[in-house]
């Protein structure tokens, strides 16, 4: 009972920390690697990293692109990046608080894209 109670906490970390920036990689290397639940909170981290990290890049390539006027680049700097920013932070803690109740449930915008990810590379391992 006591090796049950280890494995759910080590699936519950690993499954956490897939939501923080690059640590989804963890997972992918971790024992448990092929548990439901940290497959799919893998994956979901791996879409929020990969999807927040175009959209950081497009925002410095729009500010760069802004530099012309410092006073419009502080501007659209400031709320572009704001709502990036609060928007991934958000559906950090969203899969966070559902990895720690060792809920399945799907993140707004990035739940469906990781779900038809991990879908086609189920079927490419078959």
């Amino acid at each position: 009972m006591k090796e049950l109670k280890e494995e759910n906490e080590n699936i519950r970390f690993l499954s956490v920390i897939s939501y923080i920036s690059v640590l989804f990689v963890v997972g992918h290397f971790s024992v448990e690697k092929n548990n439901p639940d940290l497959r799919f909170h893998k994956y979901q981290g791996g879409v929020l990293f990969g999807v927040f990290s175009v959209l950081y890049l497009l925002d410095g390539i729009i500010l760069l692109l802004l530099s012309f006027s410092s006073a419009l680049q502080l501007m659209i700097g400031v709320i572009l990046t704001g709502a990036i920013l609060i928007a991934n932070i958000f559906l950090m803690v969203f899969g966070i608080q559902s990895a720690v109740h060792f809920e399945q449930k799907l993140l707004p915008f990035i739940g469906p894209l990781a779900l038809t990810l991990r879908t086609n590379m189920d079927k490419r391992r078959k």
